[in-house]
């Protein structure tokens, strides 16, 4: 299975992403544009001296700007769904990142590293351009400052598993102000809902998934797990193994969740029964306010200790 990269988007964005026939469109940013205010600063140490630094500057100047779009490495990361899939009411595109190097001549294409401090390579390179002055050590030294630029985020981003494209300016059109990519059909290989998607975009992510022959599914929030599961158009349940969407080899014949093994057909939540919904009634709180004291009782126990 070949590396998959997950695209999320709002869910008014996804008939506007295929609105060119043939092709797929990507909004693309430069750096500076981002919503990380540290973008192109974790290169090196600025404890240096005033020499170096100026050196430093110097040679470097300011990291060119590209246009450069982003991806995660996952379809299910809850907080990526919140961020930038209108709270999981949106979708993620799943592109075939083979195809997609084989369409894109990219300047870069690569995972973010997630760090609190400046690279290290880089000061041995900055030391050695420092140093000694050759044109290959200053090409070097700007070689290393553009990746760690354009591959490096603070940790506290680390859990939208980026992966990010970098392509040339003449990749790239301007569409109503925005710089869009377009990508051939072929390089998309599913289409995901998410948990929350409304009935009306539900319908225009099946109906566009059929027109661009993919597979169609949807991430569904489970209750005996933190981590969602997918479920395609006939119902089937899959899971996504940190590699690609696999099916899962158990599910409950009734809610479709994933198990653990094939004990039951049905998971223990399906398994509730009037029998047991009567005897979990009988708790002490029911009995409270049966008596009609129950909110007095509450209201007690939350004066303890103050």
């Amino acid at each position: 299975m070949g590396k998959k990269l997950y695209k999320y988007m709002g869910a008014e964005i996804l008939n506007m992403a295929f609105e060119k026939d043939g092709f797929c469109s990507l909004k693309c940013s430069y750096p500076k544009d981002y919503n990380d205010p540290y973008e192109l600063f974790l290169t090196i140490s600025f404890h240096q001296t005033p020499n170096v630094l100026a050196f430093y500057r110097e040679i470097v100047s300011e990291i060119g700007q590209y246009p450069t779009t982003c991806f995660s490495k996952s379809p299910i990361v809850t907080p990526m769904w919140a961020h930038y899939a209108n709270n999981g009411k949106g979708f993620v595109i799943e592109v075939d990142e083979d195809k997609l190097s084989n369409h894109i001549a990219c300047k870069g294409l690569d995972d973010v590293t997630y760090q609190d401090e400046a690279r290290s390579e880089i000061e041995k390179n900055l030391q050695m351009a420092y140093q000694i002055g050759k044109p290959r050590y200053l090409m070097f030294l700007r070689q290393a400052a553009y990746y760690a630029a354009y591959f490096t985020k603070s940790s506290c981003w680390n859990y939208e598993l980026e992966r990010r494209l970098v392509v040339n300016d003449s990749d790239i059109e301007n569409i109503y102000g925005n710089m869009i990519l377009y990508i051939p059909l072929d390089c998309i290989s599913k289409i995901i809902a998410g948990p929350r998607i409304e009935p009306n975009f539900l319908q225009q992510g099946i109906e566009l998934s059929k027109k661009c022959n993919v597979p169609f599914f949807q991430v569904n929030v489970g209750k005996t797990t933190s981590k969602p599961y997918l479920t395609n158009s006939n119902s089937e349940t899959y899971m996504f193994d940190g590699n690609g969407v696999i099916k899962s080899p158990f599910s409950c014949s009734s809610c479709r969740e994933p198990m653990i093994n094939d004990d039951n057909e049905v998971c223990s939540w399906c398994l509730i029964t009037e029998e047991h919904e009567l005897n979990a009634s009988t708790n002490a709180f029911r009995m409270l306010e049966r008596a009609g004291i129950l909110s007095d009782y509450v209201k007690a126990f939350n004066q303890i200790g103050k």
